[in-house]
């Protein structure tokens, strides 16, 4: 039994390396320990294989997720039976919602042991329901040259479908019988075919586009850049780019800042478009596909998941990517947008910001080339929305599949742990209270993040909503002040701690040199957050 274990084991391996994994992350327990140990002993004879441990299990989803999102692979997730795996859901969730390849290998109990009141034993097998786009059982144990052979090509095809569009999370489940002691140092001769899933090319043809006025709106992007080849679209056609701040096509040339621009009524008659192509996954900005929608634009849906679109509002779903469209689009476009063009370009820009919103303009100038900038919900996401021009950078990331607040830290770690230069997390001080343990990894990979967080005391997003107006209830249901102290925080993970006592500090603290983590805090107010965003747009206006 523990030679087959051992032998299967390896070949479980074996096919998730050949499948383009690298990155594993381990959430310790007891009956992981077969493949925990035998995965160490692989990462120490394989150099491309990158291993972590983080005793948090929902840390560790988030963690793998960070992962996936940055480098656009599989990363594989090890937990153990029981609740363990339950606290993967959330990262399982997100990764459903923004089509991120997460795969994981939940230990289970045998089959002697489900519904019989065994401790540490629930129903694992498809435990994610829906939110998998395919869950497998695969017996470790079972002796037969059939089992070998059936994971080497299940655990290939599975991965495969993982990464395939629409991209979205597996579920590999590993029922283990007593005892769990492989045999290490054991030198076995696995060889595993390798399966190579060939993507079908069709050449689809594109309908002409014919018309006055083109605009593109470059939503979130969770594929491979488009972005030089927008940059050469645009420019050469001059056609205006709406570029959302998670598109990673933001520059200079583009538009951003859609949702003040339409809450302060400056996209007039003259700036409708007789067509938008929209990329990617749904924009920060709501009001911008509201606007859409009110005016009757005609939209197309350019993405290898097109037609995913809450508002029902798009007229054709175009199945491929923002790249393949725009290096095979050809355009017959009147003079007319020249002009077009140049009306949008001619839209005011919004420079005038104050406290909170200075944090955003601040980071912006500061921040170096290609930075990689991971940002929180609620209120940064907005923020960076509206005033991050991306002079410097577009490698900007956020958990945008299920707009929640729990796991940022770990996905950005999880993004720093991969990357080459420093990278940086914008928080609020509510969305780290949700993910400090998160911040263990920090400690124990020593992972250069700056992490910089507004920390207003509570939920500052809530004071923009009709909540706010009933006062006797807000703070207790909706404001929720923790009082939290942010140095004690830092001091428990034992990361560096600096606090803003004004935002311009930023530029100095971000270009001293650190190998570490780093807690950056600025204190704020969130009723005065509230009246500085009125005034601003007041301003605007």
């Amino acid at each position: 039994m523990t030679d087959t274990l051992t032998f299967n084991t390896k070949h479980l391996l074996q096919a998730l390396f050949e499948s383009g994994i690298r990155h594993f992350i381990v959430s310790p327990g007891s009956r992981s320990t077969p493949i925990a140990l035998l995965l160490a002993e692989y990462a120490e004879q394989n150099n491309e294989i990158k291993l972590f441990v983080d005793v948090d299990e929902r840390s560790a989803g988030f963690f793998a997720l960070g992962i996936a999102k940055t480098l656009l692979e599989p990363v594989a997730l090890l937990g153990t039976s029981g609740t363990a795996i339950a606290e993967y859901m959330p990262a399982v969730v997100e990764a459903y919602a923004a089509n991120i390849p997460l795969v994981v290998l939940s230990t289970d109990r045998p089959q002697e042991l489900q519904f019989n009141g065994a401790p540490q034993t629930i129903p694992q097998s498809n435990l994610f329901g829906q939110l998998t786009k395919q869950a497998v059982l695969i017996r470790l144990q079972d002796v037969h040259s059939d089992v070998t052979e059936y994971i080497d090509f299940m655990v290939q095809k599975v991965v495969n479908l993982s990464i395939t569009a629409p991209r979205g999370p597996i579920q590999i489940n590993l029922p283990l019988r007593k005892p769990l002691m492989p045999v290490l140092a054991r030198q076995d001769e696995v060889h595993v075919q390798r399966v190579v899933f060939d993507k079908q090319s069709v050449q689809y043809r594109l309908p002409p586009i014919t018309t006055k006025r083109l605009l593109i709106l470059a939503g979130p992007n969770v594929l491979n850049s488009y972005d030089d080849s927008l940059k050469k679209f645009a420019i050469k056609n001059n056609v205006p780019v709406i570029a959302d701040v998670l598109s990673q096509s933001r520059h200079t040339y583009t538009i951003h800042g859609i949702d003040v621009l339409l809450q302060a009524h400056k996209i007039n008659a003259d700036l409708k478009p007789d067509l938008v192509v929209r990329f990617g996954k749904t924009p920060v900005s709501a009001r911008v596909l509201q606007w859409l929608k009110e005016e009757n634009i005609l939209t197309w849906h350019v993405d290898e998941d097109a037609g995913v679109d809450h508002t029902r509002h798009i007229a054709r779903a175009i199945k491929m990517s923002p790249n393949d469209f725009l290096e095979n689009m050809h355009l017959t476009l009147s003079k007319s947008q020249i002009d077009f063009n140049q009306k949008w370009l001619s839209l005011p820009k919004v420079t005038k910001t104050r406290n909170e919103m200075n944090i955003i303009t601040a980071l912006d100038d500061a921040v170096p080339d290609d930075t990689h900038i991971f940002i929180a919900n609620s209120m940064p996401i907005r923020d960076m929305d509206n005033f991050f021009t991306g002079n410097h950078t577009q490698r900007i990331y956020a958990n945008r599949g299920a707009n929640g607040i729990d796991g940022v830290i770990s996905s950005a770690l999880g993004m720093s742990a991969v990357v080459k230069k420093r990278s940086i997390l914008l928080t609020g001080d509510l969305t780290l209270f949700h993910d400090m343990n998160g911040l263990m990894m920090a400690k124990n990979y020593q992972l250069p993040l700056d992490v910089i967080v507004i920390n207003n005391n509570g939920g500052g997003i809530f004071s923009f909503l009709p909540q706010a107006d009933a006062p006797k209830y807000f703070e207790q249901l909706f404001g929720t002040p923790l009082n939290i102290d942010m140095k004690k925080i830092a001091d428990l993970y034992d990361i560096d701690y600096h606090q803003l006592s004004v935002p311009e500090a930023l530029s100095q603290i971000l270009q001293t040199p650190s190998k570490t983590t780093r807690l950056i805090e600025y204190k704020s107010d969130r009723q005065r957050n509230k009246d500085d965003h009125r005034d601003v747009l007041e301003m605007f206006k």
